[in-house]
């Protein structure tokens, strides 16, 4: 009787065995498959906070009115237009107009014996115009305008020209940036291919594509750097508060 029972049982695993192969060979093919293509769909998806990010093609009006903003805090600190600016001021009749204040002291005696005599203090008033220099200074009034507009229009050059050196540097970041990660995307996937090389074990000194993206990518950043350190010279600002206005924050 249990030897009927266990080959009863033996001929029940055999059947469900020879039933269940073909499945677990379908279900072990899928799951072979789907693994690599899952893992290099997820190296080849690309990082949304770089391939999200538009380049720039023209100067925008958000540009201008940074750049508006930036050059009057710039011309606001240069010390060329702000001397340029008092040329043309009260300073420019200093040695012009001449002003003299002179106390005097008047005293009044009255006749009677008994009457004490009173005194009082009051204060005069003089000025002098030196008119040959008046009209020496008001001809060379337009003159003076004309530098000081000079100083004006060359620092706002000076500006236009940093930020738009800074605007450059930044969007060339941004290209080394997605070069390398798309360097680093693909040898990812080459290392998934190949079964002979670990990743340990590759020498990206001796790839000419890493070295020349790494090396752009380490150009960009300093240049980006470099820009914006100028530009803040320029203004007279730091580079954080610089960022800050650029941001708008």
């Amino acid at each position: 009787m249990m030897e009927d029972i266990s080959n009863n049982l033996t001929r029940l695993v055999i059947a469900l065995s020879r039933a269940c192969v073909p499945r677990c060979k379908i279900l072990l093919t899928l799951t072979l498959v789907c693994i690599p293509l899952g893992v290099i769909a997820s190296v080849e998806k690309p990082n949304a906070s770089i391939e999200t990010q538009s380049l720039q093609t023209k100067i925008t009006q958000r540009d201008f009115k940074i750049i508006e903003q930036l050059v009057s805090i710039a011309q606001r600190n240069s010390a060329i237009v702000q001397e340029t600016k008092a040329a043309i001021g009260l300073s420019a009749y200093q040695d012009i107009l001449f002003v003299e204040l002179s106390p005097n002291q008047t005293t009044t005696s009255f006749a009677a014996p008994d009457t004490s005599s009173e005194s009082a203090r009051s204060f005069s008033l003089t000025i002098t115009i030196d008119p040959i220099k008046l009209v020496g200074t008001i001809s060379q009034m337009p003159i003076r305008e004309a530098r000081w507009n000079e100083a004006k229009h060359q620092k706002r050059l000076t500006v236009m020209q940093y930020y738009f050196a800074y605007l450059q540097a930044c969007q060339a970041s941004k290209i080394a940036a997605y070069r390398m990660q798309k360097f680093v995307q693909n040898s990812r996937v080459a290392n998934l291919n190949s079964q002979a090389v670990s990743p340990h074990q590759v020498n990206y000194l001796a790839n000419s594509e890493y070295v020349a993206a790494t090396t752009e990518m380490l150009n960009a950043n300093i240049r980006e750097q470099l820009t914006l350190e100028e530009l803040a010279v320029c203004v007279g600002l730091s580079p954080q508060k610089m960022i800050t206005i650029i941001n708008g924050q």
